[in-house]
């Protein structure tokens, strides 16, 4: 997939596009991507997606900037695995989203010839999101609707998955993304109270920009360079200790190398419980054997 940042520097020729922040690259994002792919396909024309950098609401509504739930190389990672050829990232700024969606679609279609839209059943653009399908169809551009997903009651949206990681439940939020949540960032020096307790762990560095699941220990796996460990997790501010910033650190079971440096994925699974300040050291470190014991049962079942 190529990734353009604005415009491409040559004209794609015939596109069949969406338009989204696609934050979290759900499911009702795949299905929009599958439904370009296969349209693309029949048309002979080019698979895209419009997305922007940085988030809309951080632009224009900063003290309500979400913590992302896919940073832009995780995006446009997902958005290559659903076989969208091109990836155009609109750098978004005020001045930007006061174009018009006339505007808009006219700064878009010096980039590419767009034969189709396809776009989700709640789909708008431009100033004061007064671009819709309808308007669209009303320009002659032809568009594709695609319906609502739900999952279990729930309407797939990135909001919802956001909600259900910033409280834990990082299952059901796996159910509505199609994969088990994930954040990763450099290993860094902590305080290395976990090797001093006997359970090592990986201190990793995610950043603010990031949605991390609420304060628990949880079950997942931790990717390294060597491969994928299973991992007991935990998310919290060290309440034993007396407190501190918000720290992603990660038990791998069976290992026992040094991870300092290295960039680490930590997959979120299954909450195990919530972020608790533990009467003394031991009572800690009995709790975290046990979380060790349960990871590894919950993973090796499957």
């Amino acid at each position: 997939m190529q990734i353009h940042r604005g415009l491409p520097a040559r004209p794609l020729g015939p596109a069949v596009i969406t338009i989204g922040s696609f934050d979290g690259v759900h499911l009702a994002h795949q299905r929009l991507f599958r439904q370009v792919v296969d349209d693309a396909a029949g048309l002979g024309a080019v698979p895209v997606a419009v997305t922007f950098e940085p988030h809309p609401r951080c632009v224009l509504q900063p003290d309500h900037c979400p913590r992302l739930l896919t940073l832009l190389d995780e995006k446009a990672a997902l958005i290559d695995a659903g076989g969208i050829a091109e990836l155009v990232v609109i750098p978004f700024d005020r001045n930007f989203s006061q174009k018009s969606p006339a505007e808009f679609m006219a700064w878009l279609g010096d980039g590419m010839e767009v034969r189709e839209v396809v776009a989700g059943y709640d789909f708008v653009f431009g100033r004061q999101r007064a671009g819709t399908s309808a308007w669209l169809r009303e320009r002659g551009y032809p568009v594709v609707e695609v319906d609502m997903v739900e999952i279990d009651g729930r309407q797939v949206h990135s909001s919802a998955v956001r909600g259900l990681v910033g409280s834990g439940e990082v299952g059901a939020a796996a159910d509505l993304l199609g994969r088990h949540y994930s954040v990763h960032g450099e290993v860094v020096e902590g305080h290395k109270r976990g090797r001093q307790l006997g359970f090592p762990t990986a201190n990793v560095a995610v950043g603010t920009a990031k949605a991390v699941p609420g304060p628990a220990a949880y079950a997942g796996w931790a990717r390294t360079r060597g491969g994928e460990r299973m991992a007991a997790i935990s998310v919290g501010h060290q309440p034993t200790f007396g407190g501190g910033d918000l720290a992603v650190e990660a038990h791998l079971l069976d290992f026992d190398a040094d991870l300092y440096g290295q960039d680490v994925e930590v997959r979120f699974v299954q909450r195990l419980h919530p972020d608790i300040r533990f009467p003394s050291v031991a009572a800690l470190v009995e709790q975290i054997g046990e979380d060790v014991d349960e990871t590894r049962r919950l993973l090796t079942a499957g």
